[in-house]
């Protein structure tokens, strides 16, 4: 009998890497999805979504890497933009520099492209309701909006799941640890490709993580 199909959306972050872990754990045959949309980080995020991809012998026709940099030409958020610094929200409320303007709509609708081609019924995405005060997108509604709309808008019967969003960062990496996943494979800073910034909100959340669970980051 053949698994059920499930296209993982893949940043090469720890969500990403809790969300590939389970989604083989509930038993589905994934496809992982790459999006290259000009962030500054591209070539090392890249790097970790292959990692986790050889990690968990995912085969190579089974990955998917796509170029959508003509997003990072409409400019507005830090990760883009060379002459735009990364800045810190966390504790603010607001949006922050970070975000990208409509860009999970935007990789969702290429997912469900792809879904629709291979059959698969389900779309892992690595939400998370803490990020959800600055990014828009990240928060349930959004995702049960976007579910209403492929019902109406896609000829297969596709569902996104968002498995991790009410999670914290720390039980994340606690999950982590139960599925022997391989965090030292991952990449969660937005700023720098050699070494961890330390400062933008993406690191700070991963070092509080850490320290939450007395652990130390092997990244580090």
């Amino acid at each position: 009998m053949s698994k059920p199909k499930a296209i993982v959306l893949m940043s090469g972050g720890m969500d990403s890497l809790l969300i590939t872990a389970l989604s083989l754990e509930a038993g589905y045959e994934i496809f992982p999805l790459f999006i290259q949309y000009g962030q500054k980080t591209e070539k090392r995020e890249l790097k970790a979504f292959n990692d986790v991809c050889d990690h968990y012998k995912v085969p190579a026709d089974h990955r998917k890497v796509m170029d959508l940099r003509e997003l990072g030409k409409i400019g507005g958020s830090s990760l883009t933009d060379a002459g735009m610094a990364v800045e810190s929200e966390l504790g603010k409320g607001g949006i922050p520099n970070s975000y990208v303007p409509f860009r999970n709509s935007i990789f969702l609708a290429y997912a469900v492209s792809w879904a629709e081609v291979l059959g698969a019924e389900k779309i892992i995405i690595g939400a998370v309701v803490e990020d959800a005060p600055g990014y828009p997108d990240c928060r349930p509604e959004y995702y049960t909006a976007f579910n209403h709309l492929i019902r109406f808008g896609a000829k297969n019967i596709i569902q996104i799941e968002t498995p991790i969003i009410r999670m914290s960062k720390e039980q994340i990496l606690n999950e982590c640890e139960r599925l022997e996943a391989p965090i030292g494979k991952t990449w969660s800073c937005y700023q720098n490709e050699d070494k961890p910034c330390g400062t933008c909100d993406s690191c700070k959340l991963r070092q509080n993580a850490f320290e939450a669970i007395g652990k130390s980051d092997p990244l580090l």
